[in-house]
């Protein structure tokens, strides 16, 4: 009963490891074009980042708080997100962190897990004392209250960090004056690791060029780290296809998608902190149903950006012909889908129908600034062998690729998104049971199953255990082998869960104690049982490590003095899957 409780202690765990997918997420979107230094000039963007972060996060599934002020070309977009978005000032800030701290205890009391995304557009800059702040409304937030008014206060199991400001994060173009040595470094300990160190539940994500400064790029009308990671948390930077992003995939992206963009007056890097607590904590995913563009394996267009009818630039993703890619777009009625060298007009309704077909398209990008982001920017694919080498070098923990999916191309103009099954498994595992004829106690031993790849839920496969029951009632040993086919569904609506059920053939052998001082001992034994099983349970994985975790319910058809019965039996069982 021991052994058999670790396994269900090992079970709980697998589960509660697993629940990242259906982790409670929300967001506070914080947005300001202003400054409060005469030397920093409003930018343009910053409050157009904002709404598309609303409207990305929202996509996503995640429950999104927008603060704002909106120039008046924002307000007349119209986008939905601004009914509810206040501006952003510190009393704002203070009373949604309060807002949002209540439905995580909420959350909390019902045994949810919560994460929480804390994203800041806006400028960056130091006081007279040469401290570090983000710039509000009527207000700054430095790094002391960042994190005492801000990250901690919210009480979320996980808080991930995004900052698109001048001088805190750099990437193609300016959001900021020129800043000395000091001011850069000072802004970078906002985010840096060390800040981090106390706070293993929270991870951070931001781009920095050597000068510090940050760029807007009218063409796409956003600032470019902001576009890139949406682009990625969107689905672009999903190397392995599980439907989740995570901090090592989002930075590779950025890092993929900023490496070609040269003839600029500073090189980009960027900085991911995940959480020490668990690195391969996602950010976002798995993403509800929504409009999607599906984008397969063996699509001759390397490069493709869409846009909506207004010219927002909604995502960009520059992929192989080997990758396929799915991106989750905000709701719009139309779409334009465009390569660098066609483009397409996507209705709402059209856009579940696939890739639709390109028609000719004419650039037109003029000055040196444009052409070198429209050259570099997206320039470089995340394919695996960069993902693989960034991670390494940034010493991030890299994703799963064991259950990668692919996208085949069907015939005609538009192409097929048919996702291509995981491959098949092998597995060895530990199964506890209750005693076979009910003899008492508890019976162990290994397992060992073939599983094929699911087609498109459902598998097939071939089981084969041993069980011993080492002190059954009276002194009895009694020793099980069974072989079974088997046939299951799992990942029925992008979940762990499976169900499966068996039967095929068994042997059972008992010995007891000699009746009589010195005799021989009692053996005995039925060859030739049917056996048939349930099973039900999820799938997890554990520091790297890929785990199946069920419950079983079973029946020997087994022969006992002269006569055949059904003899239930029940467990559980803690695989490792290869």
């Amino acid at each position: 009963m021991r052994r058999l409780g670790m396994l269900l202690g090992a079970a709980s765990l697998c589960v509660a490891l697993d629940a990242n997918a259906a982790a409670t997420r929300r967001a506070l979107v914080i947005a300001h074009n202003g400054s409060d230094d005469p030397a920093l000039p409003a930018l343009r963007f910053a409050d157009d980042d904002g709404v598309l972060w609303a409207e990305t996060l929202q996509r996503l599934g995640v429950e999104t708080t927008l603060l704002v002020d909106p120039d008046e070309a924002t307000r007349e977009g119209g986008s939905p997100v601004l009914r509810a978005a206040r501006v952003p000032t510190p009393q704002a800030v203070s009373q949604e962190v309060a807002r949002l701290h209540a439905a995580i205890q909420v959350d909390r009391s019902l045994g949810r897990q919560t994460d929480v995304l804390v994203i800041y557009v806006g400028h960056g800059n130091t006081d007279e004392a040469g401290r570090a702040y983000f710039t509000l409304a009527g207000g700054r937030l430095d790094r002391t209250s960042l994190y005492s008014e801000v990250v901690d206060p919210l009480g979320a199991d996980y808080v991930h960090v995004i900052v698109d400001a001048c001088r805190a994060s750099g990437v193609v173009g300016r959001r900021g004056g020129a800043p000395d040595a000091a001011v850069l470094a000072e802004l970078r300990g906002v985010l840096a690791r060390e800040q981090l160190a106390s706070r293993p539940n929270v991870g951070a994500l931001f781009a920095e060029s050597d000068d510090g400064e940050t760029h807007e790029w009218s063409r796409i009308r956003a600032g470019v780290f902001s576009h890139v990671a949406r682009s990625g948390l969107m689905g672009g930077a999903d190397i392995n296809g599980d439907g989740l992003v995570e901090y090592s995939e989002l930075a590779a992206f950025v890092a993929a998608s900023l490496h070609g963009v040269r003839s600029m007056p500073a090189r980009l890097t960027v900085n991911a902190f995940a959480p020490t607590r668990e690195p391969r904590r996602p950010l976002v995913g798995p993403a509800p149903e929504g409009p999607t563009l599906t984008l397969p394996a063996g699509l001759e267009y390397a490069r493709i950006s869409v846009e909506d009818s207004d010219g927002r630039r909604l995502a960009d993703v520059r992929r192989t012909q080997q990758q396929w890619v799915q991106l989750m777009l905000p709701e719009r009625d139309v779409y334009w889908v465009r390569s660098p060298t066609g483009e397409a007009r996507v209705t709402l309704a059209q856009l579940s129908a696939g890739m639709p077909q390109m028609e000719p398209r004419e650039l037109q990008e003029r000055g040196p600034a444009e052409e070198a982001l429209r050259q570099g920017l997206f320039a470089v694919p995340l394919d695996r062998s960069f993902y693989e080498q960034f991670v390494a070098s940034a010493g991030l923990v890299a994703v799963d690729f064991s259950g990668i999916r692919r996208l085949a191309p069907s015939g005609g103009g538009l192409l097929d998104a048919r996702p291509l099954a995981p491959t098949a498994t092998w597995e060895m595992g530990l199964a506890g049971t209750t005693a076979p004829l009910g003899l008492g106690g508890v019976s162990v031993g290994p397992s060992l199953a073939w599983r094929s790849a699911p087609e498109p839920n459902f598998y097939y496969g071939v089981r084969a255990a041993y069980g011993l029951t080492p002190q059954a009632r009276d002194g009895l040993r009694i020793h099980r082998l069974t072989v079974q086919g088997v046939v299951g569904t799992q990942d029925a609506s992008r979940t762990p869960v499976f169900v499966e059920a068996a039967v095929g053939w068994g042997m059972m052998g008992l010995t007891a104690p000699a009746q009589q001082p010195g005799g021989p001992s009692v053996r005995q034994g039925d060859p030739s049982m049917l056996v048939a099983n349930l099973a039900a349970g999820v799938t997890a994985r554990l520091l790297g490590v890929r785990l199946r975790v069920s419950a079983t319910l079973g029946t020997d058809r087994v022969t006992v003095n002269g006569e055949n019965t059904w003899d239930r039996q029940y467990g559980l069982e803690l695989a490792l899957r290869r």
